[in-house]
């Protein structure tokens, strides 16, 4: 039992086909992954430039697709830890105000479920934590970045939220 357990060890272990890979490979690669809705594949190769070529332009942009990678793959945690390392990592980054964007669009879209995008529901009539948190989110970014592209979307969702969240409470006293 024991040769056969060694023997297992001296096996060569799974070949990674991209380490010879350039960046600009791996974005193309990991950009293609990600529009064909492989979100796994899209994920580990924007990693693999993060780890392999730290410094470069292609690192900083494969954050900003990991965090949006995450968004699509309805991973709200990681894709908000990801905004988040982002703008701690580079606030000086031209697209910062995207990925402060971001941020709140996750977590505007947070709550929706499946059933939510067939059967829509009265968002006032359930816990407003993530849209509280989508409405600062939001808030900061217009406030930092007033004259962003995301700007004008990023006020009219904050007009949106204020009125469901007023309305929220305006239930929560029906109710008591």
């Amino acid at each position: 039992l024991t040769t056969l357990f060694s023997g297992c060890a001296m096996l060569p272990e799974e070949i990674d086909e991209t380490k010879d890979w350039p960046p600009s490979r791996l974005y193309s690669e990991g950009k293609s992954a990600m529009e064909d809705e492989d979100y796994e594949l899209a994920l580990a190769l924007f990693g693999a430039i993060e780890s392999r070529y730290p410094y470069g332009r292609f690192a900083q942009q494969a954050q900003m697709e990991t965090a949006y990678t995450y968004f699509k793959y309805e991973e709200p945690e990681a894709a908000v830890a990801a905004c988040d390392r982002f703008i701690r990592l580079h606030p000086r980054h031209p697209n910062v105000d995207y990925m402060y964007y971001l941020k709140g669009l996750v977590n505007f879209e947070r709550d929706r479920g499946f059933l939510d995008r067939y059967l829509p529901q009265d968002p006032t009539h359930r816990d407003p934590g993530s849209a509280r948190t989508s409405f600062y989110d939001f808030a900061e970014m217009a406030r930092k970045f007033p004259k962003s592209k995301y700007a004008k979307d990023a006020v009219a969702r904050m007009r949106y939220l204020r009125n469901n969240l007023a309305q929220y409470e305006v239930n929560v006293a029906d109710y008591y």
